[in-house]
This record gives C-alpha cells, structure tokens and sequence, in this order.
C-alpha cells in the first residue's frame, strides 16, 4: 500500500518570522482598543492548514508493478525446405489472421505432386487388373476349373494392388500439403517483429525462424503481490473478476482489465504470487515489454472516512490526528487508520463525518491553541496594512522592537 508522507518537522525562519509579526499585529490592534486587556496574554493563534473529514465510497487496492506481455506469440517458420522468393510485407507491420506473409519456390513441389498423380494411377490401373483377375478366378474356382491356392494367390496379389494404390494416395495428398505449405500465412492477428531470413535464401524446414507476430488485442498484464493477499483475493474474485487497472509510466490515463490468472503456486523464494490481468487495449496503448503500474481491486468500503495523509501523526501511544474545534482551539484525538490510499488516509476510529483537522503546522500545536487558518492570517495582515497607521514599515519597527531582549 501507498504509505502518505509525514509532516515536516523542521519550522522555517520564514515561518518563525510570519507567526511574530502575526502576534506584533494582535498587539498593536489590542493597543487600539479592539481587544480585551487579557488577549495580551495569550499566545498569537498559530498559521495552520485545515481539511475537513470526507466520506465517500472508496476503493480497496493492491497496488503492485507489472509487465505488459502479448496475449499470444508466434515464432514463423516453414513447414518445408526450400528457396524463399516473396516477401508479402515489411517488418514491424499490422498482420491480420490468413494474411499472405511468404512464398517458398513451389517448382519441386508442384514436380512431386505431378509424381504422385502419376503412380497413383498406375496403381489404380493396376489394382483394377487384379481384381477383374481375381473375379475371373473365382468363378472358375466354382466350377472346380482352378485350385483354390490359385484363387488366393489372385486375391493376394488384388489386395496387394490395393494396399500400393491407398499409399499412393496418401504420398499424392502429402505432396499437395507440402506445396500448400508454400505459401505460408499469418496465424494471428498482431504486428510483425523483425524479418530474420532475406529472399532467395534456403529456408529449413520447422527450423529457421522467419517472423515473430504478437497477438496485442487482447493483451495480458502479468505481476505478483505478496501471498498474505491470497485469502482475499480468492474471497472476492468468487463473487466476480476483480477489476485490474494499469497506468502506463508518464501517463494519467488508466487502463482497465480483469483478473483472469491467479497462479496454483505461491514463490517459496520470495513469497510471492502470480497474478495475470487481461485488456482489451483497443488503443494499442499497452505493448509488450512495458513496465506498468498495476492497482487490483478487492472491493469498495462504502460511507469510508477520509482524511488527508499527512494530517496524521505518530506518538508514544500510536496515531493521532489534531482536531479543530468550533472556537478555533485544537485538541489531539487518537486515531486507527485502516489503511492509506494514495494521500489520503481511510480512518476506521476516531472521527467523524465534516469535523476538521490539521493537515500542516502541527509542529507549533499544543492541546488548547488558537489556530488560524494561513488564508485567514493574509487576509488579518492585508486588512492591517492598508489602514493609516498601519503600514508594513511600522509593523517591522515593532517586530524588531519586540525581538530586543
């Protein structure tokens, strides 16, 4: 989870400087009669920023970095060996399903299919022979004319004649797929890597690799959370696929996908698991190889309560927030934050719906101080300034004064 930065614990001379000349004000105004005599002795309220408590529906993620792979690759080879003469495309173009990609020289191909033909009708010539044959023995064989060794001689060498014909049909639709497989097409849908193998170059047959095609619509998400997510992760993914959301590096625009892979083993060396989102990436925006960031939605806590992350403070005895009350004092209030997303803070005890708190100046903030919100303080100086007696010069002579010992 996202962990919000904490206050600054450094106050600067600049800000020392703003809260003094914020107390000579108050002095000089209480010297003209605006104030009681005992606001004298009660510190200058102190320059702070205010944030009311939000509630609204909010999202409970694992947030985590992934890697864009394509949904499916293909290495491109052939199929036979031969001379490559045509290249259909250039390298790194869109490749659709059945697209013409390659030529193989058809020639000793198409020679071998003409082969095949040829002994298939001899053996066909020749098996029609031996079964008029073996007919003819056999109406002698009834008529005691012929042995009957004779007749399954006959017969064998009918069903010999048979046997070669089938094998050289299958030799004939052998030879016609591989001049078939001269023309190779793309597989799938996706754009075309490098072309490794340049015309007029013999190609090996299921060796050499002729094009890489990545299939990118849709494309897969793949990244690992730590395994204590499992338990929810299996718990809400049964009611529904959760939501993944990506967000390319130097962009503010998420992509949105859902979980379709929780791995069946957690990494027993980094306790880790794998997770896999697919998107339909209609834009091409993501591309394999891409580092992104990955939120994966469990499920949303409605009516949460939210402040900003660094209105929230560390002490001895745990978190702590510094409310506003309605008299402008403040007092700590103890806290229990369920977790933090992104800046902001989702608080499960200690506060309530539109309250106020401190987001910064806390470090000047003791329980029972007057604040005043830095919007206020400019508008008090500017008020201040623009009277007769009040110009900015005289307002540093007394600043200066008062730092005398």
């Amino acid at each position: 989870m996202k962990i919000g930065s904490k206050p600054s614990t450094r106050v600067s001379s600049g800000m020392a400087n703003l809260i003094l000349l914020l107390g000579v004000v108050l002095i000089m105004l209480t010297s003209c009669g605006k104030f009681k005599k005992d606001v004298k002795k009660q510190p200058p309220p102190v320059p702070v920023d205010i944030a009311e408590v939000l509630v609204e529906n909010t999202p409970l993620f694992i947030n985590a970095i992934g890697n864009v792979a394509a949904y499916n690759t293909v290495d491109v080879k052939s199929r036979v060996t031969g001379e490559l003469i045509k290249t259909f495309f250039k390298a790194g173009d869109p490749l659709t399903d059945g697209q013409d990609l390659f030529t193989i020289d058809p020639a000793p191909f198409e020679a071998k299919v003409q082969e095949g033909e040829a002994q298939l009708n001899q053996s066909r010539v020749q098996y029609e022979q031996a079964k008029r044959d073996f007919l003819r023995y056999k109406g002698l064989f009834g008529e005691k004319a012929v042995s009957e060794e004779q007749l399954e001689a006959k017969q064998v060498d009918m069903n010999s004649k048979l046997y070669q014909m089938k094998l050289n049909e299958a030799q004939l639709d052998s030879a016609k797929l591989n001049l078939g497989y001269c023309s190779i097409r793309s597989p799938i849908t996706g754009p075309s890597g490098e072309i490794y193998i340049d015309n007029f170059n013999i190609v090996n047959a299921n060796q050499d690799r002729l094009v890489t095609i990545k299939q990118i619509h849709p494309i897969k998400v793949k990244f690992s959370v730590p395994g204590k997510f499992l338990d929810q992760i299996n718990k809400y993914n049964t009611v529904a696929p959760l939501q993944v959301d990506v967000l390319i590096q130097g962009s503010d625009k998420r992509e949105t996908g859902q979980l379709t892979l929780i791995d069946n083993n957690i990494n027993l060396r980094t306790g880790m698991i794998a997770l896999e989102g697919t998107f339909a990436n209609p834009e091409s925006r993501l591309w394999p190889g891409q580092f992104v960031e990955v939120r994966l939605k469990l499920t949303t806590t409605m009516g949460a309560l939210l402040v900003p992350a660094r209105s929230v403070n560390d002490g001895p005895d745990g978190q702590y927030v510094w409310v506003v009350n309605r008299d402008q004092t403040v007092a700590m209030r103890p806290v229990k934050v369920d977790r933090r997303e992104t800046d902001m803070a989702v608080i499960s005890e200690g506060l309530k719906p539109n309250e106020r708190v401190i987001t910064d100046g806390q470090l000047m903030l003791r329980p029972g101080a007057i604040v005043i919100t830095k919007e206020q303080m400019q508008k008090a100086l500017q008020a201040t300034t623009s009277g007769k007696d009040g110009k900015v010069d005289s307002i540093k002579d007394g600043a200066n004064k008062v730092q005398k010992p």
